[in-house]
């Protein structure tokens, strides 16, 4: 009798491999991104503020489990960020695995480890080197995916719940998982219906399950780490942006809705033309209760989760459209759905043949012909969308308006024809041709991208230096300047105060008195900006310079504009708005401050303040009686210091307006009001001794 061979030494060779492969590739991961300065403002600034410095309960996101995970870098002291990184790496690897376990659900090993590592040589390794939760939420959903398809066969109750429970950790990564509950709730009706018998029952009790298991994580384990905030659906800041587009018109929608639409399907069709014709047809042709197998469960599932992932995307560009964001419905966020693409290819990988010598359905022909008109238009049109790296490194790498995307449309269109024409040769050409050439323009792509971010720029070197060599006793007291609100940013995250205060200054521009702090002891500019005359920095470098500031002031009445006004300083006011959040805007062309006290001869007002558009080029006039004086604020929050002569007997304040803007001429049709500046908070003082 002849002894079979064992296939173990085999596979336990092949399991070596797989484990020797991905800690390559999280080696190179991590050998890329380690030492780069940080990239993405506001974002990074944000979650590391976020995750490391404030109490999660004052998150502006509900990323609670995220934020707490990540908290932990802060043990690695100024090198965090790499620390972020390797985190990052270590997650995205791991879903590799998973993406083989789902693959092996409809296709060999060899398709199933092909499809593993093309996910991690994929463009959104990119986000390896950022600290934002993207590939958290992407090794969530590899996991979801996993139990999704593979725990088909587990008891009905538990594979809901496991489902649920999982869902309910990504939604604690991003809140973004709570549009895919419907989904993931039908594919379970979807699945129960499948298997026949009192179906009905099965999936209403899926239904129930997997719910409840979503919520008790999302509220539950959200209580327990950010206490009463965790019981917040949205947060503050997407509930916002959930009132906001709960107040907007859907007619007026639903045109950005299809200008998003549009970009979306062209980019996926000249990346992924071939499944997204595998998965209309099998959508448009769905197999009998008898012919659902794994395949076509894999079909439904990708469906739902790419439709309501992708769904979500168009409509928030929608939204942002309506309330006045023009340019949000031209850019093409596919990182709100990219985490899907893998499902994808494996929806290729499982795609039934057509039998030889039938002929394939006329359907195949016009789905692939459809197709390829969006893949050949894409070639020309996704270029007029707003595109860049960090919002679709996919559609990014292929550089659309150069000649790349024709070559790529090529393959793509030539696996579109073979498929209509039930060739087997398609999802080879597909799988191990137009796919891998997608995949090595985004390795091109992201190796340049990172490489813009090699050198340190001079808001990181002024952060840095701030952080490192100034007394860490007055931290509170530092003032960082310079251009641009996300440099800006990126010198608070080098610097790593949760409140670091700011003041942005126009390009070039020199520094008026009136904008020196008020209070603090330190100022740190970036970029070339003259000081007022008699003010010297005591420590210059080519590209920053810092200021010890001297001045004491003895304050003698204080109004904050989000209270009430008549105690305090300001007893009323005229040309003022209502009361914001941040304080109040100016609504006319002079703005009167009638006060509960003289002014001193030698007067120091000192205003908190933001403006409204253009004015931020402009000065503003502040008047008492016979005395004046100018001063500028730009679009941020910022302090002004202003010395006001008087005769010592005045008690109002004007301040003219340079140029009243409503929102409305800036694309908020809904707010006609004529701003100027916002006044949070305002002083007056006089030298101290």
């Amino acid at each position: 009798m002849t002894a079979v061979p064992s296939t173990r030494p085999r596979l336990r060779l092949q399991a070596i491999a797989g484990i020797a492969a991905l800690a390559i590739l999280f080696a190179w991961l991590l050998a890329r991104s380690m030492g780069l300065t940080p990239t993405i403002f506001a974002d990074e600034w944000y979650y590391s503020r976020m995750a490391r410095l404030t109490p999660l309960d004052q998150a502006m996101v509900p990323s609670y489990l995220y934020l707490w995970l990540f908290r932990a870098t802060s043990a690695c002291g100024t090198g965090f960020l790499d620390c972020v990184r390797g985190a990052n790496s270590l997650l995205f690897v791991a879903a590799a695995p998973f993406i083989y376990l789902t693959a092996r659900q409809v296709a060999g090993r060899g398709s199933a480890a092909a499809i593993a590592l093309l996910a991690t040589l994929a463009p959104l390794n990119l986000y390896t080197a950022y600290f934002m939760p993207e590939l958290t939420y992407y090794f969530g959903f590899a996991v979801l995916s996993w139990i999704a398809l593979a725990g088909r066969t587990w008891p009905r109750p538990a594979h809901a719940l496991a489902t649920g429970l999982v869902l309910g950790l990504m939604s604690l990564v991003k809140v973004h998982a709570l549009f895919l509950l419907p989904s993931l709730c039908l594919y379970h009706v979807y699945l129960a219906w499948s298997e026949g018998g009192a179906w009905l029952r099965k999936a209403a009790l899926a239904l129930v399950l997997a719910a409840a298991g979503t919520f008790l994580i999302k509220f539950g384990l959200g209580y327990l780490l950010a206490g009463k905030a965790g019981l917040s659906v949205f947060g503050p800041f997407y509930g916002a942006a959930a009132d906001s587009a709960g107040s907007g018109s859907l007619a007026r929608m639903l045109h950005p809705f299809l200008v998003s639409a549009g970009g979306h399907l062209m980019s996926l069709a000249l990346l992924y033309g071939l499944p997204l014709a595998v998965l209309a047809y099998g959508l448009l042709r769905l197999p009998g209760r008898a012919g659902t197998g794994p395949d076509a469960l894999l079909r439904a599932y990708t469906l739902l989760m790419l439709g309501a992932a992708a769904g979500m995307t168009m409509s928030y560009a929608a939204t942002l459209v309506n309330a006045g964001v023009l340019q949000e419905g031209l850019r093409l966020h596919m990182r709100y759905y990219s985490f899907t693409f893998p499902l994808l290819w494996t929806v290729v990988a499982g795609a039934e043949q057509a039998a030889p010598g039938t002929r394939p359905p006329v359907l195949r022909w016009a789905l692939a012909l459809l197709l390829s008109v969006l893949t050949v238009l894409a070639c020309f049109k996704v270029a007029s969308y707003s595109l860049n790296v960090v919002d679709g490194p996919e559609i990014w790498a292929l550089k659309p308006g150069s000649r790349l995307p024709f070559g790529i449309a090529v393959l793509q269109v030539a696996a579109l024809l073979l498929w209509a024409a039930g060739k087997a040769r398609a999802r080879t050409l597909f799988l191990f041709v137009a796919l891998p050439a997608t995949v090595l323009c985004g390795v091109i792509a992201n190796h340049k991208a990172l490489q813009l971010h090699v050198t340190p720029a001079p808001a990181d070197k002024a952060g840095m230096y701030a952080r490192d060599h100034l007394p860490v006793a007055d931290r509170g007291q530092i003032t960082l300047a310079g251009t641009n609100a996300a440099e800006l940013m990126r010198a608070q995250f080098h610097f790593d105060q949760p409140n670091a205060p700011t003041l942005e200054l126009m390009p070039d521009a020199p520094i008026d008195a009136s904008q020196l702090p008020p209070h603090g002891k330190w100022l740190v500019v970036y970029g070339k900006h003259p000081l007022p005359p008699g003010v010297l920095p005591v420590y210059t470098d080519p590209d920053f310079f810092v200021v010890k500031l001297d001045k004491r002031y003895t304050m003698l009445g204080h109004t904050r504009f989000t209270e009430p006004l008549g105690a305090g300083l300001v007893a009323s006011a005229e040309g003022l708005s209502g009361i914001e959040a941040f304080g109040r805007w100016s609504d006319a062309r002079q703005v009167v401050l009638h006060l509960n006290m003289d002014l001193p001869p030698k007067s120091i007002v000192l205003i908190k303040a933001m403006s409204f558009g253009d004015n931020a080029e402009r000065a503003f006039t502040l008047r008492s009686g016979g005395g004046s004086a100018t001063f500028r604020i730009t679009g941020s929050m910022q302090d002004a210091v202003i010395p006001l002569e008087t005769d010592g007997k005045q008690r109002t304040l004007v301040i003219e307006v340079p140029h009243p803007v409503s929102p409305a001429d800036y694309g908020t049709p809904n707010d006609t009001r004529k701003l100027g500046i916002g006044l949070a908070e305002i002083g007056i003082a006089t030298a101290a001794d």
